[in-house]
């Protein structure tokens, strides 16, 4: 092993798999239909994360005997908060003068992110992470507040188990925490779940940032030796290289409602992401020299504040579209904006302000800087008011609370101009469909009861096809020759043609229509051929296309490219005239 060096170690293969991760993470949240599983990016910060402060910690406690924490959390500080700072400030002037609808949840989420507890804060306003039915352009932050949670709790808990006991039981230790958070979130996910609690809970998502504690313990990057045996040599190379390649993959192959990952799938990809640092931090690893090309390693620095301002710059564009139905410029600016504001922030605020601490802001410097602040702002406004105002014809609902027919849940509901195409007539006055589904269903329910007066109309917000299957049993003296079922179970999650199949057979006896389902996530043709599969082996089940219908109508949707705007409404309505009869 190779003597302790008092100056950091810099490990480029480390910011060479930052800048996978947070390429992996922008993709995804440009349109999860690129990278279904780009998300998991974000759990190979944690490990990161997890393995460099720790490797820091140990080093000073075997220099020191003792761990310096007012420093630690000084260093953390002058490393986090200005680049925030600068995101919270810029982000709020920006939606003051051009974005005022989205002012009032943004106060609260700026105020969560402050604090650092936006994961908490998600959880406890009911935040579907995977389904972004409003603009939260600060949402991605939950991810930097569960990891400033760990930094202020974690440095004292290493101290205390290093002073009080030993090495090996702060190993025994961190290693039972890892697996009891990965225990609790198995034990408390099930088909049908809203994740996001899982998904944004510190005690279901630590499991990760411990294991990168763990490697650090094992293989501190400060102690590998240079030129090792050539089979050792050989072993960390191509064992680095294999989790690597097959991480690539999961990306690409994993999703959201891929429920394994709540099962265990965490922790076992985490495992591979260890296996991957610890062969990117060897001095002598095939897989380092791959993540230290220039290229990589120059996003990888830059990746903290690219993952800062990338999510609110996709929303605040997105927001003027549909989603999931982005013109290809739309994406260019994107990206752009996202390169231009990260550059900014990385080498005037956060680099700056890491070196100069408050001396930055002295008054010298601040001139010299002004021309390049004032060219952003210039860039900002310009943005704000030729770009941004060029609006397609979607325009927000005028929304009224309404609960009416059988719904089980209110939703905001917009009156519609009835037409003699979609007005109640002889043909559908005197039917009695079923209709069974999400806040699609609640969106047209107005629509439906005046076009069936008869009908029984239950729909709910966030309704999947686990929450239907147990529903279709209160309507089985429905289940008779002569009924029509209409079912719409499409929008909240993937599913297996077993639980369609499981519901079909509740309603075998009548007659079932499928609405296939536009929605911008990547189970989207998955759940639609599904549909069609069953209504080919099935004489009783017919297939209502509106994924079809709605092909190049971006007018019909709202902004998460899921609800509908008037001239969906409508031509929903008008797609049940014309076949349910």
């Amino acid at each position: 092993m190779t003597t302790l060096k008092k100056k950091t170690q810099y490990l480029p293969g480390l910011d060479g798999l930052r800048a996978i991760a947070v390429i992996s993470i922008i993709i995804y949240h440009l349109n999860p239909k690129f990278l279904p599983g780009g998300f998991l990016g974000v759990d190979t910060f944690f490990i990161i994360s997890g393995y460099l402060i720790t490797s820091i910690l140990l080093r000073e406690y075997e220099e020191t005997g003792s761990l310096n924490l007012f420093k630690f959390y000084s260093k953390r500080i002058k490393r986090l908060f200005p680049a925030i700072w600068f995101l919270l400030i810029t982000l709020f002037t920006y939606c003051v003068l051009f974005e005022q609808s989205i002012l009032f949840q943004l106060k609260k989420d700026i105020i969560a992110a402050f604090f650092y507890v936006s994961n908490w804060w998600y959880i406890f306003d009911d935040v579907d992470y995977f389904q972004a039915l409003e603009p939260r352009p600060l949402q991605h932050l939950w991810s930097l507040a569960i990891e400033e949670q760990f930094y202020i709790f974690f440095p004292v808990a290493l101290l205390l188990l290093l002073k009080k006991f030993s090495r090996r039981t702060a190993i025994i230790t961190f290693s039972v925490l890892a697996i009891i958070s990965a225990v609790w979130m198995a034990t408390l996910y099930y088909p049908g779940i809203q994740v996001s609690r899982l998904y944004f809970g510190t005690d279901t998502r630590l499991q990760t940032m411990l294991l990168g504690v763990l490697l650090a313990f094992i293989w501190p990057a400060s102690r590998l030796k240079k030129n090792p045996p050539l089979s050792m040599k050989a072993t960390i190379s191509i064992v680095g290289i294999l989790n690597f390649v097959i991480l690539l993959f999961s990306f690409n192959l994993v999703s959201e409602s891929s429920g394994f990952l709540y099962q265990g799938g965490f922790f076992m990809l985490g495992l591979m992401t260890i296996s991957t640092i610890a062969s990117c931090v060897h001095p002598d690893s095939l897989l380092k020299s791959l993540l230290s090309l220039p290229l990589l390693t120059a996003i990888g620095r830059l990746s903290y504040s690219l993952y800062l301002w990338h999510y609110p710059i996709i929303v605040l564009v997105e927001h003027h579209f549909v989603k999931g139905q982005l013109p290809a410029y739309a994406y260019v600016i994107e990206i752009a904006l996202t390169v231009l504001f990260a550059w900014f922030s990385y080498h005037f605020i956060e680099t700056p302000f890491r070196r100069e601490g408050l001396s930055y802001f002295r008054f010298n410097r601040m001139v010299n800087r002004l021309p390049i602040v004032v060219i952003l702002l210039a860039l900002l406004g310009f943005a704000g008011f030729n770009f941004f105002s060029e609006k397609t014809s979607i325009e927000p609902k005028v929304y009224i609370a309404q609960t009416t027919g059988n719904l089980s849940s209110p939703k905001i509901l917009a009156p519609v101009k009835w037409t003699e195409e979609t007005a109640e007539s002889p043909d559908t006055q005197y039917l009695s469909p079923l209709f069974i589904g999400d806040s699609i269903l609640v969106d047209i329910n107005l629509n439906l009861k005046e076009l069936y007066p008869n009908a029984t109309v239950d729909g709910e917000v966030g309704r999947s096809i686990y929450k239907a299957i147990p529903l279709a049993n209160q309507y089985s003296y429905l289940n008779k020759k002569g009924q029509i079922v209409v079912l719409f179970i499409g929008t909240n999650g993937d599913f297996e043609i077993a639980q369609l199949n499981q519901l079909l057979d509740k309603f075998d006896k009548t007659k079932i229509y499928l609405v296939t389902t536009r929605v911008p996530r990547d189970y989207e043709s998955h759940v639609n051929s599904l549909m069609k599969e069953a209504a080919s082996s099935r004489k009783n089940v017919e297939v209502l296309d509106w994924y079809a219908v709605s092909t190049n109508h971006p007018e019909y949707f709202a902004y998460d490219g899921i609800h509908l705007e008037y001239p969906g409404i409508q031509a929903m309505t008008d797609l049940f005239k014309s076949s349910i009869k």
